[in-house]
């Protein structure tokens, strides 16, 4: 019995010291990154210092060009938006930020299934603050979605789950494009051939919210006292029915928040020529929005 036990102790005691180990030496590759999207996170939850930031989902990250605002309005910025990303991890990353320094404005592109509605596990939003659990506040943001990650988070080698390969990738030889400040073009002119209209007869069902999204989008303008937050919503091909936006523009009217609502304008809708698809605008699409939003920004800094 003796032996059985010893042997199990051992074991257990292989387990923890690999897993310490293997979860220092990941640690070490993601913050040496030499580019892809551990670099750019380490930047945006450690590095960023820009007037101007850049939050959203792949709708952010692919249709703001930084060099353009910063030229235009003489004030620097840097894209922070993150595919398949919603509120949860835009929250957590500024929380992050916020304990460094505030930036003066925060452009909050939001998309209703990443931002407001239920949708896929909530689980899948933590994966780029894994690396971050132990700074403040963080820890909460976890429990809020699964009291039970509290106990996960102790296993080193879990807060780089499902993203080892991009690690080692990310630090020997990255597969992602660098990007320009964050920001990351997709060059190629949609195929209407392989969309769909939308059926404007049609109508769509009733929007069910998570009010955990909901939560960290109202925690995020109230604590962004010295952040001037503006709402975005940029161009689909085929417009986008904004019943869904409700709770935001809520919010927008509650705190005398900007809400610049492109989904259906005609500059854009149905021009192939801006899209690289039916909900993402090409490189040519997003320096032309973004040019159209600079307007809009000026007259917020002038005020």
């Amino acid at each position: 019995m003796k032996k059985f036990i010893l042997k199990v102790s051992v074991f257990f005691l292989v387990v923890l010291v690999f897993d310490i180990l293997s979860g220092k030496a990941f640690s070490y590759l993601a913050d040496h990154a030499k580019g892809g999207d551990n670099m750019r996170n380490n930047y945006i939850c450690n590095g960023t210092n820009e007037d101007i930031l850049v939050f959203g989902s792949s709708r952010a990250i692919h249709h703001y060009n930084p060099i353009i605002i910063s030229d235009s309005l003489g004030m620097s910025c840097y894209n922070c938006g993150q595919d398949g990303n919603g509120a949860i991890l835009n929250y957590g990353r500024y929380q992050l930020i916020c304990q460094r320094y505030h930036p003066k404005i925060l452009i909050y592109d939001v998309i209703p299934e990443f931002d407001l509605l239920t949708g896929e596990n909530n689980h899948k939003y933590l994966g780029h603050l894994r690396p971050y659990y132990d700074r403040k506040g963080i820890d909460k943001v976890f429990e809020s979605v699964d009291d039970t990650e509290k106990y996960k988070m102790m296993s080193q080698m879990y807060r780089y789950n499902s993203r080892f390969v991009q690690v080692i990738s990310d630090y020997i030889q990255p597969l992602q494009s660098k990007g320009i400040k964050g920001f990351r073009p997709l060059h190629a002119e949609m195929d209407t051939m392989k969309i769909s209209k939308r059926n404007k007869d049609e109508k769509e069902p009733k929007p069910i919210y998570d009010p955990l999204k909901i939560e960290y989008i109202n925690k995020m303008v109230n604590e962004s006292k010295d952040t001037k937050v503006v709402f975005v919503v940029s161009p689909c091909w085929d417009g986008m029915d904004t019943t869904s936006l409700a709770p935001v523009k809520t919010i927008c009217q509650q705190q005398a928040i900007p809400f610049i609502d492109y989904s259906n304008n005609p500059k854009y809708f149905h021009h192939n020529e801006y899209f690289k698809d039916g909900t993402h605008l090409n490189a040519r699409g997003a320096d032309e929005f973004t040019r159209d939003i600079i307007q809009e920004l000026k007259k917020i800094v002038t005020n």
